[in-house]
């Protein structure tokens, strides 16, 4: 038994719905069934009633439940103390970002930080929302700048919004509103509109929708990109408009055309997210910075 199998039992029965915590875990849910199944068959016992409105604990199960969410947080505890108090040097901050955001504060803020504390390695990788999430649960990063998060990350992490980014909408060269400097987003109504991919980028589509109903219509998303290249892509090569963030006009972008929206008036959060408990000494100085950073 490994402590993720622990993991995925507290996400399931926290639930009580194989569904819901294989989003929360971002993994899929026959191997999320697959692995609850091994875990009551390395125990030898059912953890959980299959019934037909639903999942629910057994006697053993709401046992397992305490016993497992103790020794999470007890491991937790663990390590953390073994960072701030036992460690003799300062371990590297490791980063998890998406590009438009090094391309807007980020960039900015690596910079000061690295005047500021030379000592400390930094070390950054280009991350999918989806794959930030997973690596700041196993601790791979410490802290994801991932743009506009599901809202249900902030029952696990702690999220901050750090800019307010507008929203534009993005159109080939060749259409007759490319070169309007700015249009009312019922005037695409009719038009096909990329999406972005829910295993990538979840929650994202939501938020796409919910900008047009507030312009009065619902799009009809037909295609799905996995990153925002792929949909600026799409756009050039005539498959639909989109909307984004404004800061996505940091990427390349031959034959799209980005405009301003002045209806409905629009912004996207770009976001720092990082695990609950305390941070350990490279991430606090980080932070510190980079709050410094965005109040300047």
């Amino acid at each position: 038994m490994e402590l993720r199998h622990l993991k995925y039992f507290v996400a399931v029965a926290e639930n009580l719905s194989f569904s819901l915590a294989a989003n929360r875990l971002y993994i899929s849910q026959p191997a999320l069934s697959r692995q609850i199944k091994y875990l009551e068959n390395e125990l030898g016992a059912e953890l959980f009633l299959r019934q037909s409105n639903g999942l629910k604990l057994t006697e053993a199960g709401h046992f397992f439940l305490e016993q497992a969410q103790d020794i999470l947080n007890r491991s937790e505890v663990a390590v953390q103390t073994i960072k701030t108090h036992y460690t003799q040097t300062e371990e590297p901050l490791m980063i998890g970002y998406i590009p438009t955001i090094l391309e807007s504060f980020l960039g900015q803020t690596l910079h000061q930080f690295g005047l500021t504390y030379p000592q400390i390695a930094v070390r950054f990788q280009e991350m999918l929302p989806s794959q930030q999430v997973k690596a700041l649960r196993e601790g791979a990063i410490d802290i994801a700048f991932m743009g506009n998060p599901p809202d249900e990350l902030e029952t696990e992490f702690t999220v901050k919004c750090i800019k307010k980014v507008p929203v534009v909408a993005l159109v080939r060269n060749t259409h007759p509103l490319a070169y309007r400097s700015s249009i009312n987003l019922a005037e695409l109504a009719a038009e096909k509109f990329i999406g972005i991919s829910e295993v990538t980028f979840p929650g994202r589509n939501d938020r796409i929708r919910d900008t047009c109903r507030c312009a009065g219509f619902t799009p009809n998303l037909h295609l799905f990109a996995d990153s925002h290249a792929s949909m600026i892509a799409l756009v050039a090569t005539g498959q639909g408009v989109a909307i984004m963030p404004k800061e996505a006009e940091a990427l390349p972008h031959p034959q799209v055309r980005f405009i301003s929206l002045h209806h409905p008036i629009s912004y996207a959060r770009s976001t720092a997210v990082w695990r609950k408990e305390a941070p350990d000494k490279s991430l606090d100085k980080f932070l510190k910075v980079l709050f410094e950073q965005i109040q300047t």
